[in-house]
């Protein structure tokens, strides 16, 4: 199964998106959900840890109990 994640901004056009998908073939459920401060915080955080990963901004650790130390 694939999600799709639509952001709509005009909470007043919900219902008739909600229809709309519906109507399209192969979509099995519809659920909302509100973005909150915490999930934008969240992705910021995950954009600037690949970034940093592409950039090569990274940790190396010879073994888990290397890792445990770097990380504290």
């Amino acid at each position: 199964m694939t999600q799709l994640i639509v952001a709509i901004e005009d909470v007043r056009l919900l219902p008739d998106i909600k229809k709309a998908i519906a109507l399209l073939r192969g979509v099995g459920n519809i659920t909302e959900s509100e973005v909150n401060g915490a999930s934008t915080e969240v992705k910021d955080v995950t954009l600037r840890a690949m970034r940093d990963a592409r950039e090569g901004r990274t940790i190396k650790c010879e073994s888990f109990e290397d890792y445990l130390e770097k990380v504290k």
